[in-house]
């Protein structure tokens, strides 16, 4: 689901309203009739704790954007996995592009099974998750610390550096960079930018490299790696 949180229900931002317009307006378009859009609001106590308690997002970050995950039986929001806080008016063709990529990577619904090696869009890890190389020798998981790692057999090759700092949520977004987040939402590190969305991956290659790669037409374009390969 695609969850728009604001201040305010009855009095909502110049920002917020046409935030509201461009994703009713997407819902319309015949391959995307089935994306479930919601609402929330910080001038309903309820919806505002559970905003700031579960989804971790506070009046700081309003209107905010948010990918969040929905229960399979009661279909109800369970957690976030992406957001885009401070949306304006100027940012509507992303917020378009992004809610099209959360469309078409969750179908609106739910998450695509992660394959062993890989992430994708609106796909995570939580604290002690991992994605491992096809060849069972690499792997790169978010440790109970909140440290990134990158190890061979358990020997560490590479790490973010962000033990201590709060990371619980790795998240591969829809314009390409890989985001580790504390559970208040604030980024505690993230990889380069690809720049627009796009069809991106994330893999955990034989060779002992994390790459992030941008898949088009005819080809596939390196985006950022660990440069960890043959190591």
């Amino acid at each position: 689901m695609i969850l728009l949180i604001g201040a305010s229900a009855n009095n909502p931002t110049a920002d917020q309203a046409a935030a509201l317009a461009r994703l009713k307006g997407l819902r319309q378009q015949q391959a995307f009739r089935q994306l479930k859009i919601g609402t929330m609001h910080f001038d309903r106590p309820a919806e505002a704790r559970f905003a700031s308690q579960v989804l971790g997002v506070d009046r700081a970050q309003l209107p905010c954007l948010c990918l969040v995950q929905l229960d399979s039986q009661l279909q109800r929001p369970v957690r976030k996995l992406y957001a885009m806080p401070r949306i304006t008016r100027q940012q509507l063709e992303q917020v378009e592009s992004m809610g099209k990529m959360w469309a078409q990577s969750a179908g609106g619904l739910t998450l695509p099974q992660t394959a062993r090696n890989r992430l994708v869009p609106g796909q995570t890890l939580q604290s002690g998750g991992s994605v491992t190389s096809t060849n069972g020798q690499y792997t790169f998981a978010l440790q109970g610390d909140g440290n990134l790692v990158l190890s061979r057999y358990g020997n560490p090759l590479w790490g973010s550096q962000t033990n201590g700092q709060g990371g619980v949520l790795l998240s591969m977004a829809p314009d390409g960079i890989l985001r580790l987040t504390a559970a208040n939402g604030q980024v505690v590190w993230q990889s380069r930018s690809a720049g627009s969305p796009g069809n991106y991956f994330f893999e955990m290659q034989d060779d002992g490299n994390a790459v992030i790669y941008l898949q088009e037409p005819g080809r596939t374009v390196f985006v950022w790696s660990t440069e960890t390969p043959g190591r």
